[in-house]
């Protein structure tokens, strides 16, 4: 086994990676229901104009949500870490994807047969706005911190898809 050369563990890399794991059962058209662990379910669907139930985010918009709530919790952590001033923070996240259905609708072809411009996102943007502080070289720190840390960041950036983040900075007293 190969032993991780961190100060703080002496731990395994069998004895950090842990698995988890969901089910999703396929209900109908475009709606599907996954269990996470014992939570209420979660269901997936398209919009009513898309043909779906409109029961649920698609696939794609829970995945923007991810991205959000990853950030949010690497914040939490390095708040406390950097023991940086952190009044709050909201995001807002918009991602561009090629709806093939327009597609479908000008060609009369099959969703298979079109090429697909972008096969995920085309690109993300996401807007951070914080509450702090703090001085702008230590937001600029914390902001790389949360980049680097941030797992859902990291499948984002290591697909290919452009990410712009833009981070507004509020001051408490403003």
């Amino acid at each position: 086994m190969t032993q991780i050369d961190a100060p703080e563990d002496d731990l395994q890399i069998t004895e950090r990676i842990q698995p988890i794991s969901v089910s999703t059962k396929y209900d109908q058209r475009f709606h599907s229901v996954t269990q996470i662990r014992d939570l209420a379910p979660l269901h997936h669907d398209e919009p009513e104009d898309l043909g779906g139930f409109n029961s649920g985010p698609t696939a794609l918009e829970a995945t923007l949500a991810a991205f959000n709530a990853c950030s949010a919790m690497i914040m939490f952590v390095l708040k406390r870490e950097q023991k940086f001033d952190l009044g709050g923070v909201e995001f807002k996240t918009g991602g561009f994807i090629d709806v093939r259905r327009a597609e479908m609708r000008r060609t009369k072809k099959k969703y298979s047969e079109i090429e697909p411009v972008a096969r995920h996102y085309q690109r993300v943007e996401q807007e951070v706005v914080i509450t702090t502080s703090e001085t702008q070289e230590r937001i600029d720190h914390f902001k790389a911190e949360v980049e680097r840390l941030c797992p859902m960041y990291a499948l984002l950036n290591d697909a290919g898809v452009p990410l712009t983040i833009t981070w507004t900075v509020v001051r408490p007293d403003a």
